[in-house]
């Protein structure tokens, strides 16, 4: 389980008709990684996460709808020196 807080800003180039909505959505994270010791207490470490907060629906002041999917990749790299 994942919770985030988002801010999502569905923007056009008039000002006017640009839509956004902010708050706290729960969802799902899902992910992976490897990790290589390769001296005494060094290590290296190499993860993936993907993060799922689902849809949401933004309606401009012009009454356009416009459904975004809030999702995230990351990728890290480490670098570990164990004490």
């Amino acid at each position: 389980m994942s919770y985030g807080d988002t801010f999502d800003f569905d923007g056009v180039p008039d000002p006017d008709s640009s839509a956004s909505r902010s708050g706290g959505r729960f969802g799902y994270t899902i992910g992976g990684g490897v990790e290589w010791a390769f001296a005494d207490k060094w290590t290296t470490k190499l993860e993936y996460q993907y993060f799922d907060f689902g849809k949401v629906r933004l309606t401009d002041i012009e009454g356009n709808d416009a459904k975004v999917k809030i999702d995230a990749h990351t990728i890290k790299i480490g670098l570990n020196y164990k004490f």
